[in-house]
């Protein structure tokens, strides 16, 4: 069985691969001494750039605007029953429409802003 490798692992072995090609050009001022420096301090850089963990999509299941789009949305109607409890039959069922309306709503929308701004799928750890 193959390895899977992770997108951020493939771009910085591409960035590696990239480094030690350009060793030797002539229009490239890169020595052979220094291109494994450059590579590690590139790679350094790129791994603590949190622009890249989003576009990788290698982020924890905690910051995915999806997966908490999804939780609001499925939490909403029993956020609606608990808070209708307290108050008349009339108005619990008012207050509890409103809160499932809303909260499905919610959740809809950030489910589907997180998908439309996620460039790769959903990645478990």
């Amino acid at each position: 069985m193959m390895p899977t490798l992770n997108p951020v692992e493939i771009l910085l072995g591409a960035l590696s691969g990239a480094v030690n090609r350009m060793v030797g050009r002539p229009d490239v001022p890169l020595s052979p001494t220094i291109a494994p420096t450059l590579t590690e301090a590139l790679k350094e850089e790129l791994v603590a750039d949190p622009a890249l963990r989003h576009i990788a999509n290698a982020e924890p299941w905690y910051a995915s605007r999806v997966t908490w789009g999804a939780i609001l949305a499925a939490l909403s109607p029993i956020l609606g029953l608990v808070f209708g409890h307290a108050l008349s039959a009339e108005d619990k069922a008012s207050l509890a429409e409103i809160a499932v309306a809303l909260g499905t709503l919610t959740g809809a929308g950030l489910a589907l802003y997180g998908r439309w701004r996620a460039r790769a799928p959903l990645r478990l750890k």
